[in-house]
């Protein structure tokens, strides 16, 4: 009897621990449970709050300053706040050259950055986990589709971004069973647009900066009209015009300089902070082309085939491969750099032609638009005419997203603005924007989604990847816009999340 009295206080002590274990695993499946809901109400607040930000309909599009978000989901709830947006307006520098493949970068300081979050350096955006006074800590290189490459030293560094901080509660956030804390930056997209002079200025206009979700006026004084403009990032950007006029952007402001020859210039690109291209109307008996090595503006005299040529468009798809167009007065050629020198190369099926605009996805597919309803395309080797059955205009800028998504504009046809898209298999017209009734002189875009058109009296046009509409503006010069640029993030504006320890 004592052994079987022994036996069943055993049992019972096992089967207590037992229903003890059974109850603390159920509340703690619960406790995970709860938490991890929480989780994903953080999350859906910061991709709420990020498509806010950069929503491709600008009207409902939200500044970062104020953007604050409240939602009760079911059994749980979520809010978020934001911070900036910050902008770097005296940006650091890279402190020695950087390889391709480094994950810690080495610069002359990093004050005024945040702590983590999104950087650019010439066209790479990178993401970094950290900082220190003189380092980019955990760096990923080339995010957001762009490619990671090797940068000279005293690059500068650019950033723009908001910062988002979002909490995820279960039931609610006032009494949590489950909570969670989310932070996240947030890249911002900056424009430039420029053009004739105004009351004694020239004419600049900058997009979400100061004034978020607007356009803003930034003229400085000059007299002289601006046709081209290239931001590189948010730090590095030139602009350039007549008389060799060119300006030059710091993140800060505008500093002007004038290049030999002093002629007028038409177009602008850069492929890296001391890799720049500018073309122009003919001087003598050459064409001008010039070339920014990162301290100096110098000629360089094409070899080869060669025409006297009022250059109008430059356009690089890597630093060794660029491209540009122009009006010749000796035949159809264009100019094609190879990384050291221009060449000129005769496009004997184009011949007394005005080009315009020119846009190269890759070595193998570029485009060039001109007058008379002019196309020519590169797909493989060597340019050829491009029959479009397009209206019998000037076109004047060509941008593409890919070799299946280009967009042209040109002078106004039939009262409306003439705009066409290419999609791979031809060019159409687009009529989603009837008005205003202006000719367009430029386009680009931040993505398949996010486009911008310039053109007569300040005019600005902007395509939510459905539909163009006239973007009205207020307090701007009413001159005619000649070229605009746009920074910006792709498809992946966020640098990584992060949960804060608590």
């Amino acid at each position: 009897m004592i052994v079987a009295v022994l036996l069943i206080m055993v049992i019972g002590f096992l089967g207590t621990a037992v229903s003890y274990m059974l109850v603390g695993g159920v509340n703690a499946t619960s406790s995970q449970a709860k938490s991890t809901q929480s989780l994903y109400l953080a999350e859906s607040a910061l991709e709420q709050a990020t498509y806010n930000l950069l929503n491709v309909t600008i009207a409902s599009r939200s500044a970062c300053s104020g953007l604050s978000l409240s939602s009760s989901l079911g059994a749980g709830a979520y809010s978020l706040s934001t911070t900036g947006p910050f902008y770097v307006s005296s940006p650091t520098t890279l402190n020695g050259a950087l390889i391709a493949s480094a994950t810690t970068l080495t610069v002359a300081s990093t004050s005024g950055y945040q702590s983590s979050g999104r950087i650019q350096i010439d066209k790479e955006l990178m993401n970094y986990a950290s900082v220190d006074s003189t380092h980019f800590i955990g760096v990923t290189r080339g995010v957001d589709g762009s490619v990671a490459a090797a940068h000279a030293t005293g690059a500068p560094i650019g950033q723009y971004q908001c910062n988002l901080s979002a909490q995820g509660g279960v039931p609610d956030l006032t009494t949590p069973q489950g909570k969670r804390l989310l932070k996240e930056g947030v890249q911002l997209q900056e424009a430039w647009a420029v053009g004739n002079s105004s009351s004694s200025n020239l004419t600049f206009l900058r997009w979400n900066k100061p004034t978020e979700v607007d356009w803003s006026n930034a003229s400085i004084g000059g007299a002289q009209d601006l046709n081209g403009i290239f931001m590189l990032s948010y730090v590095d950007g030139w602009a350039v015009g007549q008389a060799g006029k060119f300006l030059h952007w710091d993140g800060s402001a505008w500093s002007l300089t004038t290049v030999s020859p002093s002629i007028i210039y038409q177009s602008v690109y850069c492929s890296a902070s001391n890799d720049c291209h500018a073309v122009g109307a003919s001087s003598g008996s050459s064409t001008t082309i010039v070339h920014w090595d990162g301290s100096t503006w110098s000629r360089i005299i094409p070899i080869g085939t060669t025409a006297k040529t009022a250059l109008r468009g430059v356009h690089c798809d890597s630093s060794n491969d660029c491209w540009t167009v122009g009006s010749n007065t000796g035949g159809g050629i264009f100019y094609q750099w190879n990384g050291s020198t221009w060449t000129g190369v005769s496009v004997s099926t184009l011949t007394g032609f005005t080009f315009n605009g020119v846009f190269c996805n890759s070595s193998t597919d570029c485009w060039a638009v001109g007058g008379n309803a002019q196309f020519a395309r590169k797909s493989g080797t060597s340019w050829a005419g491009f029959a479009t059955g397009l209206p019998s205009a000037t076109y004047n800028s060509v941008f593409c997203n890919s070799s299946t998504d280009c967009w042209a504009v040109g002078n106004t046809q039939s009262s409306e603005d003439l705009i066409v898209h290419w999609n791979g298999t031809s060019w159409s017209r687009d009529t989603s924007n009837p008005t205003p009734i202006e000719n367009l002189t430029h386009v680009v875009c931040a993505n398949s989604k996010d486009c911008w058109a310039v053109g007569a009296n300040a005019v600005f046009v902007h395509w939510n990847g459905s539909t163009w509409s006239q973007f009205t503006t207020s307090g701007l010069p009413a001159a005619q816009l000649n070229a605009v640029s746009i920074v910006s993030p792709g498809q992946q504006p966020e640098s990584a999340w992060q949960e804060p320890a608590t």
